[in-house]
């Protein structure tokens, strides 16, 4: 599945991809829930040190924006495209309830992820108490701090507890804090969930390198565009419309003799709201809740 495949680091449509996400359980997924989580939630993030964080949800977002409504709930549709192949992804973000605790109060956050048109035993689901002084975090700030229970659901499998003290080592960062994106102006974007007015954020990462092995130099060029719509009228990440455009490209100095070029390989990745609401209703109970 294609959730599968980008927790482990792997682009939904690589072939590779397509291998591996029938040979990895949703057991061996879990040993890293860190980044499911940065993906598909706390993407609110620009940064978390213990990865590479490129193929986020929502980049740019910033979790001082974010908000926290009991009932609140949105549906994307996540479009992966490269190698000639086109992968879709249906992503549900909720907030079905509340409650006081000793820290304050922390809300329920379910994450559900299915390919188009899978069965149900192919959905996966996170659910986590979420504390709401999280939008108030200090750049450096535990990621741990501010989750105070964690569960994972596999398709019909019954909800897992995962221990919330493995994101401790993920530190949060400010994405306002980060010059390298563009604030447009406030224009209507059409959407399959309606038309929205939009800030729109946007950066371009390029990055020439040069990476000797031996006699040879291998050449490595990328190209990352991210264009990202928000729109207060949509709740908790306020997301509209997000594209991402990648260009990669290798080669070696000298040429070697029978080996082809890399050439340029592009990638695209749609994110675009396609519902939202603010009657969520609980998809996993754990603990009563």
């Amino acid at each position: 599945m294609a959730i599968v495949c980008w927790v482990m680091g792997y682009r939904a449509t690589d072939p590779v991809c397509r291998h591996r996400a029938h040979a990895v359980s949703y057991k061996g997924m879990m040993t890293r829930p860190v980044r499911f989580f940065v993906l598909l939630l706390l993407c609110v993030f620009a940064a978390a040190p213990l990865f590479a964080v490129e193929d986020f949800l929502v980049p740019g977002v910033d979790l001082s924006d974010m908000t926290f409504e009991t009932g609140a709930w949105c549906r994307y549709v996540v479009t992966d495209e490269a190698l000639g192949q086109t992968d879709s992804t249906d992503v549900y973000i909720g907030v079905p309830g509340s409650e006081m605790t000793a820290d304050g109060r922390a809300y329920w956050v379910e994450i559900e992820t299915s390919l188009r048109g899978a069965d149900a035993e192919d959905r996966e689901i996170m659910k986590l108490l979420v504390l709401e002084t999280i939008t108030g975090f200090a750049d450096g700030d535990s990621l741990g701090d501010y989750v105070l229970k964690l569960y994972m659901k596999n398709g019909n499998e019954p909800a897992e507890e995962e221990d919330p003290r493995r994101l401790r080592d993920v530190s949060l960062r400010s994405a306002h804090a980060d010059s390298s994106w563009a604030i447009g102006d406030t224009l209507p974007v059409a959407t399959a969930a309606g038309r929205f007015r939009c800030v729109k954020k946007q950066r371009l990462l390029e990055n020439n390198r040069e990476i000797p092995t031996g006699n040879i130099v291998l050449l490595r060029k990328t190209r990352d565009n991210y264009q990202v719509w928000f729109s207060r009228q949509i709740p908790v990440l306020h997301l509209a419309k997000c594209i991402i455009e990648r260009s990669r490209e290798t080669d070696t100095v000298p040429r070697i003799k029978g080996i082809p070029t890399g050439g340029v390989k592009e990638s695209k990745t749609t994110a675009e709201i396609v519902a939202f609401g603010h009657d969520a209703r609980t998809l996993v109970s754990v603990g009563g809740r």
